[in-house]
């Protein structure tokens, strides 16, 4: 195993971004980048050992700083997902988040995404990332320490572990957006990737896709992916949850939360054999196929470029809005102790 440290580029009139690249025994790494802590790049190897970039992204760094473009790869909090109204309370107390997306707060308003962070340690196979959020930063109460420990092992498992300690009670909802694409094909949507979710139920949203409160079942619905099936079978039937045209951008309540790891979603490839399970200890997980990106654009890496379903973000998180959702499942921060989530993205080929 080996880290490396290279410069990535500049961002806001100057600033440098590094990118660490942490490397396997048998070739496979991935380049870890300071800015939003986020995950540029993800090579690891098919059937037949060849490698590939399963992860979207940008080869210059300005790009991951417009929310437009979707958040790739980068770390998101402190609260993840939606906000209804930017307004929550907690501790006897109204909180008012960013409404930076319509009349809601998302992924905590975008400053963890798209500002720099610290790295506190490397070692022979990982890189740790920290962030200090000042008491009432975009609203969010308690001065707020955050890390990011990635690790990347010789069997090609990416372990994200997230470390808060804060000095009041307050909450917390990190996860990492990274989109992924399994194929190595740079022409290639992800429709044809084949998607299995642990869960059997979702949760209920409004014409907003944001949380009603409701949880509903899966069962017979194009929600469904408790057997495996490709993810364009359905992506365009008509459905409550679903806005027209853009698919899946769903929480699904995953089966048996307990606090401990177990297996939320496996992705597969069948052309090149990759595939990719994904394991957490938090209730919920995000499917959202990119629906929202722009059919047009023509940024990425290289010839793979960051458009419309190009990739699955796979988002393992509290469910949105738990925050005003008194029955969801929640684990908040207690004050001066620490508070850890853990999500793996394993990865083989078949």
């Amino acid at each position: 195993m080996s880290v490396e440290k290279s410069l990535f580029g500049y961002i806001d009139g100057g600033k440098p971004v590094d990118i660490y690249t942490v490397t396997n025994k048998n070739g496979a790494y991935v380049k870890l980048m300071t800015l939003g802590a986020g995950i540029q790049s993800l090579c690891v190897p098919d059937r037949n050992g060849v490698l590939a970039d399963v992860v979207l992204g940008f080869d210059e760094p300005e790009y991951y700083t417009n929310p437009d473009y979707g958040y790739q790869g980068l770390v998101v909090g402190r609260w993840a997902n939606r906000i209804r109204d930017g307004r929550f309370t907690f501790g006897g107390k109204v909180h008012y988040t960013p409404r930076n997306q319509g009349t809601w707060t998302l992924h905590g308003g975008g400053r963890f995404s798209f500002t720099l962070w610290e790295v506190d340690e490397v070692g022979d196979d990982y890189v740790t990332f920290s962030r200090f959020s000042p008491d009432g930063e975009d609203g969010f109460p308690g001065n707020f320490n955050m890390k990011v420990k990635y690790t990347f092992t010789d069997d090609c498992v990416l372990r994200i572990e997230y470390t808060v300690l804060c000095d009041e009670n307050t909450v917390a909802n990190p996860t990492n957006h990274a989109y992924f694409n399994l194929s190595g094909d740079s022409s290639a949507t992800v429709e044809n990737h084949t998607l299995m979710i642990n869960a059997d139920y979702f949760t209920e949203t409004d014409g907003d896709q944001l949380p009603t409160g409701e949880i509903c079942e899966v069962k017979g619905t194009m929600m469904d992916f408790t057997t495996p099936h490709k993810i364009g079978d359905r992506i365009d039937e008509p459905f409550d949850a679903i806005i027209e045209g853009i698919g899946y951008d769903n929480n699904y309540c995953l089966r048996g939360y307990n606090g401990e790891m177990r297996k939320a979603a496996e992705l597969s490839e069948e052309k090149s054999g990759r595939r990719l399970e994904v394991y957490t200890d938090l209730p919920g997980l995000q499917l959202y196929c990119g629906g929202w990106l722009s059919k047009d654009y023509t940024v990425g890496k290289g010839d793979s470029l960051v458009t419309y379903r190009r990739g699955a973000a796979l988002e393992t998180q509290f469910y949105p809005d738990t925050v005003n959702c008194k029955n969801f499942p929640s684990r908040y921060v207690k004050a001066n102790e620490e508070f850890k989530t853990v999500t793996e993205f394993r990865f083989s080929a078949e």
